[in-house]
């Protein structure tokens, strides 16, 4: 390969800026996240979580992504900074997945919503900033403190995390692998020892723990239309997969 002299070098590139000269030279901005970071160490304290628009070049990555990878988790992973995704509530990780998209393809989303009536296909354009937020209370906490009326005793249960995905990604799995987030049980954190009293709750016990690792709090993406084919009213939830982030 040919080499070329630290000028030549130096000459391309600033062709290069002069071309891109009128690029905004910082398009992140920040993000205040629906749990007010309340749960969360940042990288830097003293700053704030930012998140930039998707490039071609994280575009290229996507695409190069290892089987098994979460192409969405890599994504977010390049595009924020002083966090780390896997550490990521739930409900922070999908007003990320908003926030980017609107910063990188614009406040309109382009899809089709499906009439739970009718079954029909309604083209829509939902405008992503309109979408609300329903911040954490001010007693927010993780982990939870729960009385357990059938047990008759206190358990603390940890909220799951992005790194927690594959243990929640289906309601089988979930229901198998609920004694991870069960943080202890009348003071006892011995996980071979929580994992046998789970398995010996009553079913009311284990929904009121099911139900603490959920909350209402985030971004709302039910969306409510009429349908264009019967005139039927329908509530469903924003289409958010891996092709959220093709333009449409």
């Amino acid at each position: 390969m040919l080499e070329q002299s630290p000028a030549v070098t130096q000459a391309k590139q600033e062709v290069v800026d002069e071309i891109l000269k009128e690029l905004p030279s910082d398009a992140a901005v920040e993000v205040e996240l629906p749990s007010e970071n309340k749960l969360y160490t940042l990288e830097d304290k003293d700053m704030p979580i930012t998140l930039r628009p998707m490039t071609f070049e994280d575009e290229k990555h996507l695409v190069s992504a290892k089987t098994g990878d979460d192409p969405i988790n890599l994504i977010l992973q390049r595009c924020i900074s002083n966090i780390k995704v896997p550490d990521l509530l739930p409900m922070d990780k999908l007003y990320l997945i908003m926030k980017l998209r609107e910063l990188s393809y614009g406040d309109d989303y382009n899809t089709l919503l499906i009439c739970q009536k009718c079954r029909a296909e309604n083209p829509t354009t939902v405008k992503l900033s309109t979408l609300n937020v329903n911040p954490v209370p001010d007693g927010f906490s993780d982990p939870i403190e729960l009385y357990l009326e059938g047990l008759k005793k206190t358990a603390h249960i940890r909220l799951p995390r992005v790194k927690d995905e594959k243990y929640t990604a289906n309601a089988a799995t979930a229901l198998d692998q609920l004694w991870r987030f069960v943080v202890d049980i009348d003071g006892h954190t011995d996980k071979s020892v929580i994992s046998a009293v789970v398995d010996k709750l009553p079913l009311r016990d284990v929904r009121f723990i099911i139900n603490s690792l959920t909350t209402d709090f985030g971004l709302d993406t039910k969306i409510k239309f009429e349908c264009g084919s019967c005139g039927g009213v329908s509530v469903v939830d924003l289409p958010i997969d891996a092709n959220f982030f093709d333009v449409n």
